[in-house]
């Protein structure tokens, strides 16, 4: 259903999104109405009986008995039968008062009665009876209520059922107005009264009885609160000009076309609008940076962001992440504004997401069945093919190729890209590969593609080589995090773990091993500090506890005489890195620390490209039409002057007097690191020919297309499953967009009907490796075919905002259409098994999917335009974690048999 407009302004909610607070609301009204209200009418009601109670009791008892006179003997004789009469109901009342007194002992007590004149007095009771009666009425009347709005809340689509609105807008305003309000009154009432008798008729009632009361008036103070809070939310936004817009495109439709005059002043005013966007964003992204700067103490950084807000360098550091939300989210409306857009709210995107994941995993699943196929596991038709592990792994074993799925663009800047990848296809035939297509689309411009990529071999030495060097290196991009991914990893056993570490280094040499395995580098060798390095210090920017030396340390299982230079100076563009000595392979290491602080946030949104071409005259690499990440590349820039300043390299590897002039140099990162380590390699590759970089989830919008292939020689790229971030680059942001809003659109069930579909299947299923018939089917269920997509209000507004998108993106110039890729030779590690252990099961449902425990890799060769697509993924952020990467890295290098046991202490 379409969003819902309350008191003529839009809302951040839909018609359909009611089930679950309609649900919540109701429940509490029934605890009021029946647990609390039904016990304190009955605690009530027998306090007033014992007024009546008493009140026969006193009238009864002045009846005498035995005649006074004689003359009243006759008399007395007549009403003998009715005082007997009088005389059995004594005896009832006294035995019920009885009973009462037991029951209700605080009822009978000298105080009660004294505060009741004798329980005479019953105002207060009186009182609250009153407002029992009153509150079982609103609860009664707000059930119905929220009855009513359950059930057309769940009626409906996304898209449609746009005249349920009205109706379901009548029951919430006079929800939110009327009983509300009533609301009010009552617990106004039943509070004064309450404060007025409190202290009279406290030993009236138990200690129960008047916790349930405030209990009773606690919740019906939060509802009071909610309700009038939402109001003046709602209240303080513009009223929407929606309906003015439907009422004005009827006018313009059957209006003349407009002149010169019109169509200049729409640009400037739309042009104009943007600028508007544009500074309330870059407002927002830096207000952000302060608030989370300054809430977490600077924990994460910040420092740098809150000395910098006071200079006016908003459009510096913020400029280019303002212009891509501004463009990412033209046509969206702004409800502070009243600005009409597409008719969305976050649920609707949220659904987006749930069945684009269905959809990405059909995909895959559809993908290794046909690969299956091919190679004789199974049947075409079946349905009983098995895609778990164990076939899957022998399958992949035997070919040495598995098919996957990307999308294919077809405009112009990605045309030449696909006939790029036929020409490698052809050049790379071999007999046993495998190429079909299955046109899987919900874009009109756009279609997926299949290709084929070699799966690595523990047979082939090349590829042993390949897993060995990511496999020996990985600890080092975890070092360099030093203490707080240590304590993220150990959080239970990390200050014990450095405690023991510190008592290790204090025994003789042969005893100072790092516990469990060792990098072997040779912790007895000379100290490295010698003349070369005279006059600089070796640790930079620690803390007076040395906590990041003692991390890295255990880290990577390094020793002090490993470490030749490390500085954790941290800002802007200064990025903490280390300089570490590999004796085993005669390596000298640089380590660049990823993305961790908020200043490396700030850099990491940098996003318009920088050209590269004095930068590649300067230092001998082919730099001409090519681009780099701009933020990448100032932060590179320092890290070159930094090593140039202080010449450590040249004086480890090629001075004249120098120990390691036989080691070659390797630059190794994270992340942001990674992209870095790719630009500085390219930089001193002509001082030092023998250099290679290895690159662990690099960023993907990091170099143009000719320099991102060209650097394969010497960049080794590292990426784990449904990873985010080599995928993130405005143009697979924009397709993802896109994708979510033309499924918005295609949805055929209600949300409530979607959420009872997935959830009953499972909610931490592996939808990636589940029953693919199963998918098919409930896909089907949920979404109308591309082509028959029935026409809606939606489904006009997505065309306009669609045309809305195009124009603000001609407008942007060449920038924009600067397609960024991930470095290097790159190696996917794709998920291709789970283990059904208990254990691994209950690990994922307790992290909701989250967690990688039991989950099977196979390294893939994939080629840099193959990440063209963010996957939907619990693990969609986690597989980015430098841990997660390292552990899965080495696993897959046990596989291969690889020793490449490392241990951290």
């Amino acid at each position: 259903m379409p969003s819902l407009y309350l008191f003529n302004r839009r809302t951040l909610l839909a018609g359909d999104d009611l089930q679950l607070p309609s649900l919540a609301w109701g429940c509490l009204s029934a605890v009021q109405i029946f647990p609390l209200l039904a016990y304190l009418l009955y605690f009530s009601i027998e306090l007033l009986s014992l007024r009546d109670s008493s009140s026969v009791w006193e009238n009864e008892s002045v009846v005498t008995l035995v005649p006074q006179r004689v003359g009243d003997l006759e008399r007395f004789s007549d009403v003998t039968a009715n005082e007997r009469h009088h005389e059995r109901n004594l005896l009832d009342v006294d035995d019920y008062i009885s009973s009462m007194e037991q029951r209700f002992p605080d009822m009978h007590s000298s105080e009660c009665a004294q505060a009741t004149a004798g329980f005479t007095d019953m105002t207060f009771p009186f009182l609250m009876l009153i407002y029992f009666v009153g509150m079982s009425g609103f609860c009664a009347v707000s059930l119905r209520y929220e009855q009513k709005i359950f059930q057309l809340s769940s009626l409906g689509t996304p898209t449609s059922n746009i005249h349920l609105r009205d109706p379901l807008r009548k029951f919430i305003e006079s929800k939110m107005t009327l009983l509300a309000g009533v609301n009010l009154c009552l617990l106004v009432y039943a509070s004064v009264s309450t404060i007025r008798f409190i202290a009279d008729f406290a030993t009236c009632f138990s200690t129960m009885w008047w916790i349930t009361l405030f209990v009773l008036l606690a919740t019906q103070g939060l509802q009071v609160l909610f309700a009038f809070t939402t109001l003046i939310s709602i209240l303080r936004v513009k009223p929407s000009a929606a309906l003015a817009e439907v009422n004005s495109s009827i006018d313009l439709n059957n209006a003349a076309t407009p002149d010169f005059y019109q169509q200049h002043t729409d640009h400037v005013h739309t042009h104009n609008n943007a600028e508007i966007a544009e500074e309330i964003w870059r407002g927002r992204c830096e207000g952000c940076c302060r608030v989370l700067a300054v809430s977490t103490c600077f924990l994460f950084g910040g420092q740098s962001i809150v000395s910098q807000a006071s200079e006016g360098s908003g459009e510096k550091f913020y400029g280019d992440i303002s212009r891509a939300l501004a463009d990412y989210f033209a046509g969206f409306g702004d409800m502070s504004t009243g600005e009409p857009g597409l008719d969305v709210v976050p649920s609707d995107v949220a659904l987006g997401f749930v069945v684009l994941r269905h959809i990405q995993a059909q995909r895959k699943l559809l993908a290794r069945r046909e690969a299956l196929e091919q190679m004789g596991y199974g049947s075409r038709r079946g349905s009983s093919l098995d895609l778990t592990e164990t076939n899957t792994t022998t399958a992949l074993s035997m070919n040495r190729r598995t098919l996957l799925f990307r999308w294919r663009n077809n405009s112009s800047c990605f045309q030449n890209i696909a006939n790029e990848e036929t020409e490698r296809s052809t050049t790379r035939q071999e007999s046993n590969s495998f190429v079909f297509n299955t046109p899987i689309a919900s874009r009109t411009n756009e279609e997926y593609q299949s290709f084929s990529r070699v799966v690595l071999s523990p047979l082939n030495a090349e590829d042993v080589a390949v897993i060995d060097e990511g496999a020996r290196f990985a600890r080092h991009q975890l070092a360099i995090y030093t203490w707080m991914l240590y304590f993220y990893m150990f959080p239970v056993t990390g200050t014990l773990r450095l405690i023991g570490r510190a008592l290790k280094e204090k025994l003789p040499c042969g005893n100072s091993t790092a516990e469990g395995y060792h990098l072997n580098y040779g912790s007895c060798s000379p100290d490295i500090d010698g003349e070369d390095l005279a006059g600089h210090e070796t640790i930079v920017g620690d803390n007076f506890l040395n906590i990041h030396e003692a991390t890295m340390l255990a880290h990577a299982g390094l020793e002090k005489t490993d470490i030749a230079y490390a500085s954790f100076e941290a800002g802007f563009y200064e990025t903490p890195y280390c300089i570490v000595i590999d004796r085993e392979w005669k390596t000298v290491v640089v380590s660049i620390r990823g993305s961790l602080t908020l200043e490396d946030c700030v850099v990491d949104v940098l996003l318009d490209p920088s050209p590269l071409d004095s930068l590649g005259e300067q230092y001998g690499f082919s730099g001409n039409g090519q681009y780099c990440h701009g933020g990448v590349l100032e932060c590179t820039q320092w890290l070159h002057a930094d090593l140039t300043r202080h010449k450590i390299l040249d004086k480890l590897l090629l001075g004249e007097h120098s120990e390691y002039s036989d080691y070659t140099l390797r630059i190794v990162g994270h992340s942001l690191g990674a992209g870095i380590g790719v630009i500085l390699s390219l930089m001193l590759r002509n001082t030092f020919p023998g250099l290679r970089c290895i690159c662990y989830s690099p960023p993907g919008g990091l170099l143009t297309w000719e320099l991102a292939t060209a650097c394969s020689d010497f960049v080794n790229s590292f990426v784990l499953d449904s990873d985010i971030v080599p995928r993130l680059s405005l143009n697979n942001m924009e397709s993802l967009r896109d994708e979510v809003l033309n499924l918005i659109a295609r949805v055929r069930l209600s949300k409530y009907e979607i959420a009872k579909r997935i959830f009953w299947h499972g909610l931490c299923g592996e939808v990636e490796l589940g029953d693919l018939d199963f998918l098919i089917q409930q896909n089907d269920d949920m979404l109308y075919p591309s082509d028959c997509v029935p026409d809606s209000a939606f489904l006009q507004q997505l065309r306009r905002f669609e045309s809305m998108q195009q124009n603000r993106r001609s407008t942007r110039g060449v920038s924009r259409e600067i397609a960024l890729y991930p470095p290097g030779k790159i190696v996917h590690f794709v998920k291709t098994g789970q283990s059904k252990h208990c254990m691994h099961s209950f690990t994922a449902c307790l992290t909701c999917g989250a967690s990688n425990s039991g989950s099977v890799y196979t390294p893939i060769r994939k080629e840099n335009d193959d990440f063209n697509e963010v996957e939907i993924s619990p693990t969609l952020w986690t597989d980015h974690f430098p841990n997660r990467v390292c552990i899965e890295i080495e696993r897959v290098a046990a596989r291969f048999g690889i020793d490449a046991a490392r241990a951290t202490s």
